[in-house]
C-alpha cells in the first residue's frame, strides 16, 4: 500500500535569520502590469530628485524593454520590504541603467551582488559594459567600480543635473565577468546561513540520460530506494553523473511516496521515464522504495562541469559527486558543495527566492 504524504515548507529554515529574496523581472510583468512591475516603479522613482526624468524614463524604455526582453530588472526584498532595484539594458554594447539601494541597506555587498548578477545575464551577448554616475558618486566609490573592471570614467554626453557633472564608464565584458566571476564564491559564502545554501537544499546524482529526461519533461518521477518526506517542498539540484559530471538544473520535490516496487511501479510508470527493465535492475531485491515527484524544473542554459565550479571555487581537487543524495544544508565537504550548488544557480540567472539569506 502506498503512503504519500504532501506538505508546505516552513515559512523559513532559519527562524533567527534576515528574510531577504530578489525577484527578476521579465515580459510577463510588463505586460501585465504586475505588481512587481509597480513596485520597480516606485522604488526607482525615488531618485527623481537626482534624475528629474526618470518616471518617463521608466515609462518610455524601461517598461517597453521589458516587454521586448531587451531590458531586465530585479527587486530585492527584506521580508515585504523592497529594498533595492537594479535593470540592465541588454546587447553587444550592455548599460548597467539604475541601481537603486535603500540607504538602510547600503554597503552589505548588494551592489556587488547587483552588479554580478546583471554581468552574468549579459555575458552571452555583450561585448562592453557602461554605466553613467555622478562625480561624487565616482569619487567615494571609485574602488568598487575598479574593483569590476571600470578603471576611468568620462564626462558623458548626457548630463542630468546642474550641480553634479555626469560621466560615463566603459569596460571590456571579459574584464567585467573575470571580475565577477572571481567574486562569485565571496558571494556565496555571503549570502549564505549556517551552511544552507543559496543555490538548493539537497543534490541529487543521476545517470545522464535521466537527467536529461527530466529536463525536458519526459521524466518526472525520480526513484531512490530510501528518501525521506521531510525533503518535500525542498529545491533538488540536479548533478549528471559520468561521463557527463556536470551541475545541469535544479526542481522542486513535490511530493514523496513510499512502497512495494510492483506498487511503485504500477501507479507511476508513466513519469518514471525509464522501461519495466530498467526499473527492476535499479530496485533489485529492496522491498520497499520510494518515488519522488519532481516540479517547477529549471535546466541550466548550459552544464557546468565539476572541473569549472571546482575551479571557480579554487578547490585543488574537482569535488566528489554522492552516490545518490547528499543534504546541501550538511555539507560534510565544508560546505565546498553547497557553494557550489550557489553558483551554478547564480550562473545561470537563477538568484532564487532565498527566504532566509543574511545581509
Amino acid at each position: 500500500m502506498l503512503k504519500q504524504k504532501k506538505y508546505e515548507q516552513p515559512n523559513s529554515l532559519f527562524p533567527l535569520a534576515t528574510s531577504f529574496r530578489i525577484v527578476k523581472l521579465d515580459e510577463a510583468d510588463a505586460r501585465r502590469e504586475s505588481d512587481e512591475l509597480k513596485t520597480l516603479i516606485s522604488l526607482v522613482g525615488t531618485s527623481e530628485e537626482m534624475y528629474p526624468s526618470i518616471h518617463r524614463w521608466l515609462r518610455n524604455k524601461v517598461v517597453p524593454g521589458l516587454r521586448s526582453s531587451e531590458r531586465a530588472a530585479w527587486i530585492a526584498y527584506e521580508g515585504v520590504e523592497p529594498i533595492a532595484a537594479t535593470v540592465l539594458k541588454l546587447g553587444r554594447d550592455a548599460k548597467f541603467c539604475h541601481l537603486k539601494i535603500k540607504r538602510d541597506f547600503q554597503d552589505l555587498d548588494l551592489g556587488q551582488l547587483f552588479f554580478t548578477q546583471m554581468t552574468l545575464e549579459a555575458r552571452h551577448i555583450a561585448k562592453e559594459i557602461h554605466f553613467t554616475l555622478p562625480e561624487s558618486l565616482w569619487e567615494s566609490k571609485a574602488g568598487f567600480f575598479h574593483s569590476f573592471g571600470f578603471a576611468q570614467a568620462a564626462k558623458s554626453t548626457k548630463q542630468y543635473r546642474d550641480n553634479d557633472t555626469e560621466l560615463v564608464c566603459t569596460a571590456p565584458l571579459p574584464e567585467v565577468l573575470h571580475a565577477s566571476l572571481n567574486r562569485l564564491p565571496a558571494l556565496v559564502r555571503k549570502f549564505n546561513v549556517g551552511g544552507y545554501s543559496l543555490g538548493g537544499d539537497l543534490l541529487v546524482s543521476m545517470k545522464p540520460q535521466y537527467a536529461e529526461r527530466i529536463l525536458s519533461g519526459v521524466k518526472i518521477i525520480e526513484i531512490r530506494k530510501k528518501f525521506s518526506a521531510k525533503w518535500i517542498g525542498c529545491k533538488a539540484v540536479l548533478y549528471s553523473s559520468s561521463p557527463q559530471q556536470a551541475l545541469v538544473g535544479e526542481a522542486t520535490v513535490r511530493s514523496v511516496s513510499s512502497g512495494t516496487p510492483g506498487d511503485v511501479w504500477a501507479k507511476f510508470q508513466s513519469g518514471l521515464g525509464c522501461t519495466s527493465s530498467e526499473f527492476s535492475k535499479y530496485v533489485g531485491p529492496a522491498q520497499v522504495v520510494s518515488a519522488i515527484e519532481l516540479d517547477d524544473v529549471f535546466p541550466y542554459k548550459e552544464p557546468i562541469s565539476l572541473s569549472q565550479i571546482s575551479h571557480l571555487l579554487g578547490l585543488e581537487e574537482d569535488l566528489r559527486p554522492p552516490q545518490s543524495y547528499c543534504d546541501l544544508r550538511l555539507d560534510k565537504n565544508q560546505g565546498a558543495w553547497a557553494n557550489a550548488a550557489a553558483v551554478a544557480s547564480v550562473l545561470h540567472g537563477r538568484v532564487p527566492h532565498a527566504r532566509s539569506i543574511t545581509l
